[in-house]
């Protein structure tokens, strides 16, 4: 008790304790999870914009990069740049961005509590939850646009908080430079632009003594980025979008087709109507335990059974948070439960039943209105033996539940067959064989089974960009948005060759073996003791 009392007395302390425990949680098994084509895009094409000033197939910096042909947003890619810039191109320095902004996350939440409620063991309490929250760490520990917006988002919210209590320009200016950042970050980013301009809209009508001149500029100032967005977008539109809408999905129209053929009222059932039911539901199954606490994220790459987003406790807290919002009328309570509404839009929107990177916003109110409504709940509770043994269950079953969703985490999830191959692991040890036989081997043929071969290849061997750009084509993006590369250098992704050089090697997927034992193996490529990659003669 004597230590505690110390931590809660040398705030900065405690909240360096809080860090170190978001890096241990980022350092331990750092070799897991595999790097997957979508990292190794960002990464080499940062390196590529580091030694040459042009993405992979040639454009000067650019606002849009075509990578598989999606034209993926510029603000990850860049952010990548410096580091790998000064330390070279290799996991760690492609991931270590990602990795110090999730490190810092317990400050930011920290930060956000003191804004919001003026209370610092509101905010040691967040920094804590933020610091070992799996929904926040585990993101962090690879590369993904959401990491820079959650703090592009936190950083949102703390000025439309000050700006809630004083007009000033400066916060009008960052308010508006954030959103811009976020429009060329990621597709949620376009969710966050609506959000803030009616939050910002509200803030500035409210606002007493504001003269109408100063509310115009503040539009304007907020607007005229937005629309230069909007710009580039039309220019170089990005081509996954809309691919990823729940109405874009089969099983939509069939259902729609089959409503018809049972009850043939086209007024009811229509893709109005369904949108209506499905967008909805869809919505409303973001706040339900069965995806906070039980499932989280249905892709392997995100979640798995047995990791939750957040515990129980959490998720008990979050309400009771919710109830003393409004019951103690905070300032920033419209603030904080309209973000909250606003989260899990984009998510919503997807044809994917659960995802945690689409609904990664959700996080900020959650943790935030946990942490929140543990303290007013404690302070609610009379005699000082029973609040200080309270406060020891909540702990003692917080740290149960939070503790098997990181053991599960490090020591059950990354050795599942179907999370190794959701991660596309086996291409670091590929790379390391094609490095040692690279000078000895005139062709190598490589099948497009698993993902996209050529990044890899061009991550792992730190392929000159110089060199790579003067080969780079890609083929017509497919019903999916993506295009292939079919060679460069030495490297054919096709298995269809006939060629009988002894000094060239075919290598397929152990899973789906295209040879089937019509030429000789010369090697296999594990990881974790699963067989990925046979490499036949």
């Amino acid at each position: 008790m004597k230590y505690l009392k110390f931590l809660l007395n040398n705030p900065r302390i405690f909240l360096v304790i809080c860090v170190i425990i978001a890096i241990g949680l980022h350092i331990y098994n750092f070799g897991f999870p595999c790097f997957n084509s979508d990292e190794a895009s960002f990464a080499y094409n940062g390196y590529s914009i580091a030694k040459t000033g042009k993405d992979e197939y040639g454009a000067f910096m650019p606002n849009r990069f075509k990578a598989f042909g999606e034209n993926k947003l510029p603000v990850t890619i860049y952010t990548i740049v410096p580091f790998v810039g000064i330390f070279g191109l290799n996991e760690l320095t492609s991931r270590l961005p990602f990795i110090i902004i999730g490190a810092l996350a317990p400050l930011l939440f920290y930060w956000m509590s003191i804004e919001f409620f003026k209370n610092k063991q509101i905010g040691y309490i967040a920094a804590f939850l933020a610091a070992v929250s799996p929904w926040v760490q585990i993101m962090s520990r690879h590369i993904h646009e959401n990491i820079i917006i959650l703090l592009l988002a936190s950083g949102l919210l703390i000025f439309f908080a000050k700006l809630q209590k004083e007009f000033k320009w400066k916060y009008v200016i960052l308010i508006s430079l954030i959103n811009l950042i976020g429009l060329f970050t990621y597709h949620i980013g376009k969710t966050i632009s609506i959000y803030s301009f009616i939050v910002l809209l509200f803030i500035l009508l409210k606002s007493k003594g504001l003269k109408r001149n100063s509310i115009t500029k503040s539009i304007l100032i907020f607007l005229v980025p937005v629309f230069f967005f909007l710009w580039t977008e039309i220019s170089q539109p990005t081509n996954r979008v809309g691919n990823l809408l729940f109405t874009s999905n089969t099983g939509f129209t069939l259902k729609i087709e089959e409503l018809r053929r049972e009850h043939d009222i086209r007024l009811l059932h229509n893709k109005l109507t369904e949108s209506v039911l499905v967008l909805t539901n869809k919505y409303l199954t973001y706040f339900s335990p069965e995806f906070l606490v039980i499932h989280g994220d249905t892709n392997d790459r995100f979640g798995f059974d047995g990791i939750s987003p957040i515990t129980p406790i959490e998720y008990i807290l979050f309400f009771i948070g919710l109830y003393f919002l409004f019951k103690n009328n905070e300032k920033v309570r419209f603030l904080i439960t309209s973000f909250l509404l606003m989260a899990p839009i984009s998510a919503a929107l997807s044809w994917q039943d659960y995802s945690i990177t689409r609904s990664y916003l959700m996080i900020i109110p959650i943790l935030l209105l946990s942490a929140y409504g543990g303290y007013n709940f404690i302070q609610e509770i009379n005699g000082k033996l029973f609040r200080l043994s309270l406060i020891m269950i909540i702990v003692m079953f917080y740290v149960f539940f939070q503790y098997f969703s990181w053991d599960y985490y490090f020591f059950h999830y990354p050795k599942k067959p179907d999370v190794i191959s959701a991660w596309q692991c086996g291409y670091k040890e590929l790379g390391k064989y094609v490095q040692q036989t690279y000078d000895k081997t005139d062709k190598y043929y490589i099948t497009k089974k698993l993902g996209q071969p050529y990044i890899f290849m061009l991550f792992y061997l730190k392929y000159p960009p110089a060199d790579y750009q003067k080969q780079a084509s890609l083929s017509a993006p497919d019903e999916y948005g993506f295009g292939q590369v079919e060679k460069f250098d030495k490297f054919t992704f096709s298995l269809q060759n006939n060629d009988e050089n002894k000094l060239s090697l075919y290598i397929t997927t152990s899973k789906e073996d295209e040879l089937g034992g019509s030429r000789k193996k010369l090697e296999t490529v594990n990881y974790n003791e699963h067989e990925i990659f046979n490499i036949y003669e």
